[in-house]
Order: C-alpha cells, then sequence, then structure tokens
C-alpha cells in the first residue's frame, strides 16, 4: 500500500537543537507544605532525588535550604516528617552549616558523604522560608492548575493586572501555587474576579524567583493600578493530568493519570483516601476542606501507572507524591482507585425536583448562596449546570424557564457567567464577583435538565406526534414495542413546564399512525411506570428491538386536566377565556398575544383561525381567581400548558377587569389545506388536511359520513347534495391527524367545523383512514384514452354514455377534460366531430384550474347540439408491452421545445417493475418529466438534472416529458424490467468489514410481509440496524461465518443475506429459505480501489450474488517514546534534529486470517520530487538506513525508529512514503513473509546536516 495514495494527513517535526546540561548539580525542593515556601525538604543528588534527616538540623540550615530556593538567608524548621514522609533514598544526616553557606554540600554531614544515614523517612526535615503570608489561589479554571490569579495578602484578596504579564511572571505565580513553571493568559479568560483589589502590574520577574516578592518590580506591589478587572491576569501551569471516568456524576469516578502520552489507573495499594483522595480531587479542582469517599467503579483499562502513592493532602500535583515508580506494580483493574470528590454545592430550586428550578451555588470564598443572574445565563452555563447534576453525555438537553420564574431566595452576587458547557463544576467557570442593580432574585435564572432531548413531530401540532430522540447527534424513533399510555405520560412530563409537568398525561399511539421516521430506531421496548420525570429513569433498551422499523414508530398525544371554553360571546368559538380548575377560573390578560390564542382556539376545537385577542373583560368578569401566567406560545402547541410562561400558575393574580377573551374567527378552508390523495383523481382519494405544517389523514371509524359534502364543497365541487360519498381507505404512508369533525348543519366548509384531535382510540382500533368521493357518479374518458370524444359515465345510470357539446368546450374546459384522464397542465386541442351520444353538458364554464368537470359551472337541460367535443390531451404517447426493454425521451438526446409527451409501459401480470434513468437531463426553466403508476399515483417529479434512483411499481409506468419553448435539453434514457432480491440490496465493502445495506420499500414490494429482524448475515444474531428505509450489515469479516480465499493480489470474502421462512425472527430450527443473496467483497492487497457490482445467474429459488470491492490501509502513528504509549498528535509537532522517532505501522482490520507486511519506507524533501532525491528506510523488508532499526514485526503491526533528519535541498520539510503488502496468514510467499529478502546495502547519510538554525518538518502524505 503506498500512503501518498491514501492518507491525507502528514507529521511535522520542527527541529531546535538546544545543548543538553549533564552536570551534576545539588539542588532542593518541597513538598507537602500548605504553601509552596513550606515543606518536606528534597535534593537532588546523583540523579535521584531523596530527603535530609531532622538529626541535627537546626535554624542555620534551614537558612542555606531557604536561600538554595530564592527566599534568602531565612527559615526555620521541623522535624519528624512534619510536612509529610518523602521517598527515596535518605541522602544526608547530622547535616550542620553555619548558615552562610551557598550549598548545603559545603556543610558537614554524616560520615561526611552522601548517602551515609541511620534514618527513616519518618525523621525527614522540614523547612518553613517566608513567614509573611501571601497565599496564591487560581480560579475559574478546569483544576487547581489554571485560573485567574487570586492573591491574599494582608487578609485581602486581590489580582494581577495581565498588563505587562509574561510568561516569566506567570511562572513565579505558578511556583508560588506549587508548580514549577506556567505560561501567562490574559484578557479575564478564566473570570473577573471583581470583589477585591488589583495589586500590580509589570511584575518584572525573571522566572527563577520562587516568589513575586523577589520580582524587580515587587516594590510596586499595593499601589494604585489603571487597569480593571476585565485585565486580570491568569496563568496555566505545568501539571500532571488526572481525571476521573464512569461516574454518575463528573465529581466521582475511576481515577486515571496521564503519563507517557497514555491514560492509566492507579492501584488501591497503599492508597489512603484521606490525603492522598483529598489531593487529588483538589488537583481536579474540587473542593478539598471535604474528605472524599472511596467510589466503586468497574475496571479500568490499558497501563496501571502508580501503586503505594503517598501524598500530603496539599500536594499540588503528583510529581510530589512518592509512589513505587511508574508502572511497577503487581495489581490488576479490580484494585483500581475510585473517587467521589466534593463539588461546588450547587442545587435547582422551586421545581418538581432537583431536575429542575432556580441555579443556586455556594461560593466556597464566602460561603453564602447565591443565584445567577438570568441575563448572563445561556446554553453553554445550562450545559454545565446539568452535568454536575449528573445529566452527562452528548445526549443531554435542558430547557431555559423565563427569568425568575423559580423565584430565588438568594440575591445574585455575581455576574457574566461564562461557561464552556464542558466543565465539571461550576468554578471552574469565568464570572464576575458583582452583579448590575438590574440583577435581583427575582430575575433569578432557571433551567430544567433532560436526559436527552426529545420531541414530537409530525402531529397536528406540537403536542402529538412521532416521539423522536436526538441520540448520537441524529434524531431518531422509538419502536413501539411495549409502548403504553405510561411511557407516554413520562414523555409529555419531559416536555412540559412546572407546574404543570404533575397534572400531564399521555397517550400513547402505535403502528406509526403519526407516520414514519426518516433516521435511526432508537430505542424500543420502553417500561415505564408513569411516575419517573425523565425517560432515563425507565428500563429500555437501546438496541433498536426485534422487526423494529419505520412501521412501527411510536407516537404520544400529551394532554393536561385543565378543560377549555369560550363564554359569553355571540357563538361558541368566541368569548372570555375558561379554565377548569376545581371550578371555572380565568387568565389575566398581561402579556397574552395572537399565538397564545391560536393555542386556546385549538384546545377548543378550531384548526383553522385568524385569532383576535380581547383584553380587560371584553367578555364581562368571570365568578373566580383571574391568574397572571404571562403566557409565550409559538401557536404550534396543542395544549394551552405546554407553552412557556413567564410566572407560575396560581402564583399571581390580577383584578378580573383585565382577564382575557379571544375571537378564533374561524377560516373557510380551500384547496391549499385540504386534497384527496391516493385515488383516481383528485375528486376521489383519501381525504387530507393541512394543520402544523404536515398534512394529516382523518380517522373513518368517528366520520360522520355527512360531513363530506363539506369536504367537497371545499374542494370547489358543485351541485353534490348527497351525491358526495364517503368510504374506508388505507392510511398510506402520511399521518393521522383527526378523530373526527363537528361541523353545524350552517357550515359550508370544513375550515369552520369543530374537530378532535385524540386519535388514539382510532390506532387502538386500528382504524382506516376517510376517503371521499366528490365526484358525483360522474366518471370521464376519451375515446383513445388521451385522444378522442369525450364519453361520460353516470354511476346512477351506468348503461348509458354521454358526451358534451362542442360549443362548450374552450380550452379552459379542456384542461379540466384532461384533469379528469389524469394530466394537469397541458395544452389541450379540441375538434368537433359527430355523434349521437346525448350531451350531459350543454354548457360548461371553467376557469382552467379544475380537475373535475363539477367544479365548473355546468348546465345539463340547455339545447341540444349537433357537434360534439373531441380533445387531444397529449401532443404524443408511446405503449409498450414486454416485461423489459429501453425507452428514450422523443428526440434524445435532445428533446423539442413545446414537447408533452407520454410513454405508457404496461403492467406485467403481478409481477412488480424496476424503471432505472440511465441517463437524465431537463433544461431547467419549467420543463419537467413526471413519472406515475397505472393508478395515478406520482412516484416522481423531477425538473433538474439530478440523480434518480430507480423507481418500482407494480402497476405499471407513465412517465412524461413536458417542455416549454425556451430550449431543450438531453431528455432521458431508461430501461425496465422485472423487479428482482438483488435490487433491494445495496453492497459495499470496507477494508475492516460488510457494509451491506437492504432497502426494505423496495424489499417489501416483493415481500410484503418482511420483517427487518429476520434478514441475516448467515447466521441468528447478526442482524442488521434501521436507519430510514434501509437495514443496514456492518459487521466485521472475521464474524458471521464469512468465509474467505485468496487470488493473486485479493483476499475474496464470502458470505449469505438469508431470510429464514419462520414464524418467529429468531427461530430455534429452520426448514428452509424464502430467498438467499450471495455477498462477496473483494479486497485488494495493494492500494489500488476499484469497485464494481456483477450480479450473477440465479441458482435456485430467488438465491442471488452481489459483490464489491475494496483494499485493505494501514494506520501509520508516530511517537517520541520507545513504549509506543506517547503519540506525536498536531500538525506541525515540535522535535529536535537527530531526535528519535518511533513509528507503528498497523493493518486496520481485525481479521485474524490476514496478515500485513510492512515492504518499504522511503522519503523525500517534497511529495514530487524525482528519485535521485528519494531517501530509503526501509526496501523490500530489510533496513538500508543506518540510524534506522526494526523493533518488531507482527501480523497485524510493525514497528521502526529512525533519527530525525533533514534535506539539504529542501529543510522545512520530510516526506515519508510506506508500502504495504496484505496476505493470507498461511501464505509463505517471500512477498508474505516478515523478513529481509536479498542483502540489504546501507547507504550513508550524506543527504542531510544538522544545522540548528533552520526548521524540519517531517510530513506524512
Amino acid at each position: 500500500m503506498n500512503l501518498l495514495l491514501c492518507l491525507a494527513r502528514f507529521l511535522a517535526l520542527i527541529v531546535n537543537i538546544t545543548p543538553v546540561i549533564t552536570q551534576d548539580v545539588t539542588r532542593v525542593k518541597l513538598f507537602g507544605g500548605y504553601f509552596p515556601w513550606e515543606g518536606t525538604v528534597q535534593v537532588y543528588h546523583d540523579g535521584v532525588w531523596g530527603t535530609i534527616c531532622h538529626d541535627s538540623f537546626n535554624t542555620n540550615a534551614a537558612r542555606v535550604v531557604c536561600n538554595m530556593l530564592g527566599y534568602g538567608f531565612v527559615g526555620s524548621y521541623e522535624v519528624s516528617a512534619h510536612f509529610g514522609r518523602g521517598s527515596g533514598p535518605i541522602w544526608l544526616d547530622d547535616l550542620v552549616c553555619n548558615g552562610n553557606e551557598a550549598n548545603i554540600d559545603q556543610c558537614s554531614k554524616y560520615q561526611n558523604r552522601w548517602g551515609a544515614h541511620n534514618c527513616n523517612h519518618n525523621e525527614d526535615t522540614g523547612v518553613i522560608c517566608d513567614t509573611t503570608s501571601m497565599e496564591v489561589r487560581l480560579i475559574g479554571g478546569r483544576g487547581n492548575f489554571e485560573g485567574t490569579v487570586d492573591i491574599n495578602y494582608g487578609r485581602q484578596w486581590g489580582t494581577i493586572c495581565d498588563r505587562g504579564f509574561t510568561d516569566q511572571d506567570a511562572t513565579v505565580i505558578c511556583k508560588m501555587a506549587g508548580f514549577d513553571k506556567g505560561v501567562a493568559v490574559r484578557g479575564a479568560k478564566f473570570g473577573e474576579l471583581d470583589y477585591g483589589r488589583i495589586w500590580a502590574e509589570n511584575l518584572g520577574c525573571q522566572g527563577s524567583e520562587p516568589s513575586i516578592k523577589q520580582c524587580s518590580r515587587y516594590s510596586a506591589f499595593g499601589s494604585s493600578s489603571t487597569c480593571d478587572h476585565s485585565m486580570d491576569a491568569g496563568v496555566v501551569c505545568d501539571h500532571t493530568p488526572v481525571r476521573l471516568v464512569g461516574g454518575q456524576y463528573p465529581s466521582e469516578g475511576r481515577l486515571e493519570v496521564y503519563h507517557n502520552g497514555a491514560w492509566g489507573t492507579v492501584c488501591k495499594t497503599g492508597f489512603d483516601v484521606s490525603t492522598d483522595g483529598v489531593a487529588f480531587c483538589e488537583m481536579l479542582g474540587y473542593n478539598y476542606t471535604t474528605t472524599p469517599v472511596v467510589y466503586n467503579v468497574t475496571a479500568g483499562t490499558g497501563p496501571i501507572w502508580l501503586s503505594n502513592v503517598d501524598c500530603t493532602i496539599h500536594t499540588v500535583d503528583l510529581e510530589y507524591c512518592a509512589h513505587d515508580g511508574w508502572e511497577n506494580t503487581t495489581c490488576n483493574h479490580d484494585m483500581d482507585v475510585g473517587l467521589r470528590c466534593r463539588h461546588t454545592n450547587l442545587q435547582l430550586r422551586g421545581g418538581s425536583g432537583a431536575w429542575e428550578g432556580s441555579v443556586e451555588f455556594l461560593l466556597d470564598n464566602t460561603n453564602t448562596w447565591t443565584s445567577v443572574c438570568d441575563s448572563d445565563f445561556g446554553e453553554s452555563e445550562a450545559k454545565a449546570v446539568c452535568k454536575m447534576l449528573g445529566y452527562i453525555g452528548s445526549d443531554v438537553h435542558h430547557v431555559e424557564y423565563a427569568a425568575g420564574y423559580f423565584a430565588s431566595s438568594y440575591q445574585p452576587s455575581i455576574g457574566n457567567l461564562t461557561c464552556t458547557g464542558n466543565e465539571t463544576d461550576i468554578r471552574h467557570c469565568s464570572a464576575v464577583y458583582k452583579t448590575n442593580a438590574s440583577c435581583t432574585a427575582s430575575t433569578a435564572a432557571s433551567i430544567k435538565c433532560r436526559s436527552i432531548n426529545v420531541r414530537l413531530v409530525d402531529g397536528p401540532h406540537s403536542s402529538a406526534g412521532r416521539v423522536e430522540v436526538y441520540h448520537n447527534g441524529q434524531w431518531g424513533t422509538v419502536c413501539d414495542s411495549q409502548w403504553d399510555d405510561e411511557d407516554a405520560t413520562v414523555i409529555c412530563k419531559m416536555l412540559s413546564a412546572y407546574p404543570y409537568e404533575g397534572q400531564v398525561f399521555g397517550k400513547a399511539v402505535k403502528s406509526s399512525y403519526y407516520g414514519g421516521g426518516t433516521g435511526p430506531v432508537w430505542l424500543a421496548d420502553v417500561r415505564c411506570r408513569g411516575t419517573e420525570h425523565d425517560i432515563k429513569d425507565c428500563v429500555k433498551s437501546w438496541a433498536g428491538g426485534v422487526n423494529c422499523d419505520h412501521t412501527n414508530d411510536a407516537g404520544v398525544i400529551c394532554k393536561h386536566s385543565y378543560d377549555k371554553r369560550l363564554t359569553n360571546g355571540r357563538d361558541q368559538s368566541m368569548g372570555r377565556v375558561e379554565h377548569l380548575h376545581s371550578s371555572w377560573m380565568t387568565y389575566c390578560s398581561r402579556g397574552w398575544e395572537v399565538n397564545d390564542g391560536k393555542v386556546i382556539c385549538r384546545e377548543v376545537g378550531y384548526w383553522n383561525v385568524d385569532p383576535v385577542m380581547r383584553y380587560n373583560a371584553t367578555y364581562g368578569n368571570g365568578v373566580s381567581t383571574n391568574y397572571d401566567v404571562r403566557p409565550d406560545c409559538d401557536g404550534s402547541e396543542g395544549s394551552f400548558e405546554m407553552c412557556r410562561f413567564g410566572k407560575q400558575y396560581a402564583k399571581a393574580t390580577c383584578p378580573q377587569a383585565e382577564n382575557v377573551g379571544v375571537e378564533c374567527n374561524p377560516q373557510a378552508a380551500d384547496r391549499t389545506n385540504v386534497r384527496l390523495v391516493d385515488g383516481e383523481g383528485p375528486w376521489r382519494g383519501r381525504l387530507e388536511i393541512l394543520t402544523n405544517h404536515t398534512w394529516g389523514s382523518v380517522c373513518y371509524d368517528f366520520w360522520n359520513k355527512t360531513n363530506a359534502l363539506k369536504a367537497c364543497e371545499t374542494l370547489g365541487f358543485k351541485y353534490l347534495s348527497s351525491d358526495a360519498s364517503s368510504f374506508s381507505t388505507k392510511r398510506g404512508l402520511t399521518p393521522m391527524h383527526y378523530k373526527s369533525f363537528n361541523c353545524d348543519a350552517s357550515d359550508k366548509n370544513i375550515g369552520l367545523c369543530k374537530t378532535n384531535f385524540n386519535i388514539s382510540e382510532c390506532e387502538r382500533r386500528n382504524s382506516n383512514a376517510v376517503g371521499v368521493d366528490c365526484s358525483g357518479g360522474i366518471t370521464l374518458s376519451l375515446e383513445q384514452k388521451y385522444s378522442g370524444l369525450v364519453n361520460i359515465q353516470k354511476a346512477s345510470n351506468a348503461s348509458v354514455n354521454w358526451t358534451v357539446c362542442y360549443n362548450t368546450v374552450n380550452v379552459d374546459v379542456a384542461k379540466t377534460i384532461c384533469a379528469m384522464v389524469g394530466y394537469n397542465n397541458t395544452v389541450p386541442v379540441v375538434t368537433a366531430v359527430s355523434s349521437s351520444k346525448s350531451a350531459l353538458f350543454t354548457n360548461v364554464s371553467c376557469g382552467g384550474w379544475e380537475t373535475h368537470l363539477l367544479q365548473c359551472t355546468t348546465q345539463r337541460n340547455g339545447p341540444p347540439c349537433g357537434q360534439k367535443a373531441a380533445v387531444q390531451c397529449l401532443r404524443c404517447v408511446q405503449t409498450f408491452r414486454t416485461e423489459n426493454g429501453t425507452v428514450k425521451s422523443n428526440g434524445y438526446p435532445s428533446y423539442p421545445s413545446n414537447a408533452d409527451c407520454l410513454i405508457i409501459i404496461e403492467k406485467h401480470g403481478t409481477t412488480p417493475l424496476k424503471l432505472d434513468f440511465k441517463d437524465f437531463q431537463v433544461a431547467g426553466d419549467g420543463d419537467y418529466v413526471e413519472v406515475k403508476d397505472g393508478n395515478g399515483k406520482q412516484l416522481g417529479y423531477y425538473t433538474t438534472n439530478e440523480h434518480i434512483p430507480f423507481l418500482v411499481s407494480k402497476e405499471g409506468f407513465y412517465i412524461r416529458l413536458k417542455s416549454n419553448a425556451n430550449g431543450n435539453a438531453r431528455g432521458f434514457n431508461a430501461t425496465w424490467s422485472p423487479l428482482r432480491i438483488i435490487d433491494a440490496v445495496r453492497m459495499g465493502c470496507e477494508s475492516k468489514g460488510w457494509n451491506v445495506a437492504v432497502n426494505m420499500t423496495i424489499l417489501r414490494t416483493l415481500y410484503p410481509d418482511t420483517g427487518v429482524s429476520q434478514i441475516k448475515l448467515s447466521e441468528q444474531d447478526c442482524t442488521g440496524q434501521v436507519v430510514g428505509d434501509l437495514v443496514l450489515f456492518k459487521q466485521s469479516y472475521a464474524k458471521c461465518s464469512t468465509t474467505s480465499k485468496s487470488t493473486g493480489d485479493t483476499l475474496i470474502y464470502d458470505n449469505q443475506l438469508v431470510y429464514p421462512e419462520s414464524r418467529t425472527p429468531f427461530p430455534i430450527i429452520v426448514h428452509g429459505y424464502r430467498w438467499r443473496v450471495d455477498l462477496e467483497c473483494d479486497v485488494s492487497r495493494v492500494e489500488e480501489v476499484s469497485t464494481n457490482f456483477h450480479p450473477n445467474r440465479t441458482i435456485i429459488n430467488e438465491n442471488q450474488h452481489v459483490s464489491s470491492s475494496s483494499h485493505y490501509k494501514s494506520d501509520v502513528k508516530f511517537f517520541t517514546d520507545g513504549t509506543f504509549y506517547k503519540q506525536i498528535f498536531g500538525n506541525p509537532i515540535s522535535l529536535k534534529t537527530g531526535d528519535n522517532v518511533y513509528v507503528a505501522v498497523t493493518m486496520n482490520s481485525d481479521d485474524v486470517q490476514v496478515k500485513m507486511r510492512l515492504h518499504t519506507c522511503y522519503t523525500k524533501p517534497e511529495p514530487n520530487a524525482d528519485a535521485r532525491l528519494t531517501y530509503p528506510l526501509i526496501q523490500n523488508g530489510c533496513v538500508v538506513d543506518p540510524e534506522t532499526h526494526i523493533l518488531s514485526q507482527g501480523t497485524h503491526e510493525t514497528r521502526f525508529v529512525f533519527s530525525a533528519f533533514e534535506f539539504p535541498q529542501s529543510h522545512n520539510s520530510v516526506y515519508i512514503f510506506c508500502n504495504s503488502t496484505f496476505c493470507k496468514t498461511t501464505d509463505t510467499s517471500d512477498r508474505c513473509t516478515q523478513i529481509c529478502h536479498g542483502s540489504p546495502s546501507l547507504v550513508g547519510r550524506s543527504l542531510w546536516t544538522l544545522d540548528s538554525e533552520h526548521e524540519k518538518k517531517f510530513k506524512l502524505p
């Protein structure tokens, strides 16, 4: 495999040559103290850190140690490991100094040599170097290692201005905080600490000082400054990363440490939670004043880095803790340490439970509770709060209430709270410890946390519809297996606001009565008790369920117990708004707008309204309480209680003189929001009505058939009276929205009728939808189907054929006639013919938009006419009656202007046909191609040059191309043939496994009762995942009884998709298979990608073969260490020329039957450099560069190391190319054997020089 062709990434090594200091200098440092200037003394000698025994140690020795640390000749001492026991050798004993030595090496010592002692670590000595207290803490970071600098001096806290603040200043600050060095962060990134003063600016540190007291400008410390707190300086200190993994909350979990480029665990052996636990929690930024507890966790993976860890409670970094050494342990992962740290005391208060309410937390620095100003609280801040409360993961969602919705008892004492959403504790967010006067407890932020984002879609309003959850970055559905009202109630609780979530109840809707979804089926087998507040507390499966596809999507109808009515108006569509809550009560009109009124109108049954709000008791005073709730509905809600509110229900009132009323003003519907579909024509079909931007059908079981006339009159049909009829029809793919319609006798339009949206009983009855026939029994045909004499039939007198008079048929009437034979938007030609047939219509007047003559103005009893009308609807018509063939548009490859041609492919028995467009182009300026089946159902409408997936029909195809006068294009070239199983299978191959998709819509055209879980990849448990109407199989080549063989440069994997003949998805035995499809993936062992799709002949009943091809890939990773833990990331990354670079080339597959051989690795200064500038590292499996060494060769990975270099022709970069060969593990040929072939001749490194003045980059294409 040539990586130049397949890997779009590169490694860049920026080289800087720096001198290496090898002199062994005696150094000292302190650990374990509360402040950095105190602690147990550690001494660096002979390359190892050790301690000093307290025997004979006195103030003079302490002064020498403190002077070595930069504090000058000051200090006192502590004995008996006061600050904690050290580790390593005890280097010095009986140390005696005069107090003015430059180094303790100049003092006398036991036996006058290093390492001689008669002590143990319980006798380790400590020192205190600074008696004038200056405490440093870092606020607002992710842990104790970063944040805004906050200094306590003279019992007052204050910050440092970032004017002139340098990395050297930051390093000294970090030393004061207990770390070695750090970098400066400006602009109050970690927050403005507006509760204290600003101590200084331009500190003037060199970076070597132990405290800012030793910096050059310390004398100005405490003087006045022109800075403000928006300039508060921050730091990030060098530290050892630690984390907690696997807990329910961010503050708990398995303790892991990052070392050598990898995360690993800590063993319980020797771990003391009261000291070590406190230290680690402080490192993570949690409060250390409370001892953490041991948290039971699952076993980790990866290295076990440490055991016998020994920290003091004030140890700021793992570097200063004693332990047995890295990865020097006999522990196993059952002994991993887990911790539960004390996070900031945070609560949501005032709601139904801990998941919602006013955001309040305890400030550590003042030990007082505070709320948060709503104006400073947004999406990221809410995410951080919910995370602290245990709502962890990418699926977590929240709802923000209006400011002050839950009135807090605590005044906000911080402002400008700013979080990223990734914080584990609210104290890691930045803030200003000061608020403006307008921010009070009555404007505190309030939220509701949810484990997952939930919505109801494709319903008649937003309170009813198909349940969808947002998981892994994608919306998906819930399978209706086990779905009931208790599950629906929990969903409604999640969608409701306080306090209505306590009174909401849900009705379950199954069998995709709200239509089928398009994404994955995420959840199945949900089992709630109905008392849960969140679906996270219910039993459920994320596996997608058995035979769960989008024909089984679950739905919900949310309903609250507060009935509504409009009273004291002229009719039932207007009046004072009242709700039933033990008695009929009113609402205060404050804050009400049109969208709020629209929801009330929907609740009382009006679906098509243009409401007008009436304020200040327009419809008189009520007799009970007038509640002030300040609604903020968006108008789509199905229940008023599902809206957002500015005030809680029953918490505020206003006088009855301010009650609200609404005039719903029902509107007449028309063809824009009422239609008949999936029938013989727009005059007969399933009744659908548009609400909430979605078309929905009507339940047949509760339909009043007298309403059929109102539906037809809405669509513009005339003269029907009792001739309009209803019938039961299939639901189709659209949702069902309406249980029933209640129309008054005076209502002439269905838009004026009231409706009931609760279809739950319809679903339980498995009700069909309402179909309406507005034709009055009148149908029409032309003698030659699309041209000829007009023939009219009446159902009431089927034996008589009628016609229409020629002198009344103009172009608009002719368009309507053509629409009745199946085609709108025609340019018909009308001619006069002689006929003895009687004219049913002697006078007709149409507008050209009508789809049936009964929508026109007609006269049936006028004077007789001699000439009758003949109509030509289409310019050209072709008909094909064969089982398969090829069809081209008129004039292909250039259709004419003003064309209107129809191609008919008649159905062939009961066999479904497939129509496949091989070439398709229309002009895009109004030209179009429309495809229908033989029943008039539209299969496609195309107006642009697009790829058209093949179409399927059991009733043949009717293909119409219509063009205008503006020019032309190629048109289309298509084939048709019988549909086969293979057409439902889309074959794909990956380097690791299968990528096969089964189209269920196509498959069910052949086998309507197919269950998605009954399709197997050979084995019983190898089922697919539903995504839209596809079932995806992405199993590894190593699973599901996949077999393999090799031919030349190709590995061939074989398997089968099968459908067992069984009544259950997982039968114990199988007597036969309904169908089988053989699958084949050809995986190339060289980096040459090709794909093909070639079905074989049918072998036995529906046993077909599909194949595709792919190629193996390698991952190439670079490391700085020979243990291959510390991976090099970034672009570019920096290393020194001459450093070792460790390379791992790994096969991107877990197939144990395949092995990889690293064949060649070579370098170039540029990707297109010629051969003479190519420098090899490995050739034919042999090392040819003297600085390159192969470390290990396995079947799936090869590791080698080389020394970084540069090309003199291009100092900036080196491109590395590697080729690999992939073979069967049983292949012992030379090309597949992991050895050097031939006699390699080493080449010299004459191409480069070690020039430290240039930057060098290694790049991997």
